[in-house]
């Protein structure tokens, strides 16, 4: 487990919110992301991001729902790739069956698309996977939040390997 402990600095960011960098270990099977968060005037969304490039460059992986008072017991929860699905949310794809009947489907395989930082809608996932060792928790901020009570962040980790 990699508790990362994540608190935020505020809103008062001029990239839109506020990053906070982790380091998986090298032998990481599965990630998992708890996000809790206590605030006031508004609400917030944490994002994971990914790396191919040390840093220089960030991309979604998914983002929580946005929350104002989720303590504990009713955290968001995101599972984290490091195996690429190329399984999307929020796309919707449409398929004529017979005329009149119309089936949209909510996730398409290998259909991953963009991934640029801060462009999933809350509650998407981009399918793609981790890249890297390295990666960030991005939180982004709706409405002029006045107050923030507790924010967390907690990064788990785990790895089947016997040498690990």
């Amino acid at each position: 487990m990699v508790n990362n402990g994540i608190i935020a600095t505020g809103p008062a960011s001029t990239a839109g919110g506020v990053a906070t960098t982790f380091t998986l270990p090298q032998d990481t099977d599965n990630v998992v992301l708890k996000f809790t968060a206590s605030i006031l005037g508004g609400g917030v969304s944490a994002t994971v991001q990914t790396t191919d490039d040390g840093g220089t460059t960030y991309y979604d992986v998914a983002r929580t729902s946005i929350i104002s008072n989720a303590i504990s017991g009713n955290a968001q929860w995101l599972s984290i790739p490091v195996i690429g699905s190329g399984m999307r949310t929020g796309v919707v794809v449409t398929s004529v069956v017979a005329t009149g009947s119309v089936q949209s489907f909510g996730s398409v395989a290998g259909t991953i698309g963009s991934a640029a930082a801060s462009t999933l809608a809350q509650g998407e996932v981009s399918g793609l996977p981790l890249l890297s060792t390295q990666g960030r928790v991005f939180l982004r901020y709706t409405a002029a939040v006045t107050s923030i009570i507790a924010e967390v962040a907690d990064i788990y980790v785990n790895s089947e390997s016997g040498t690990a």
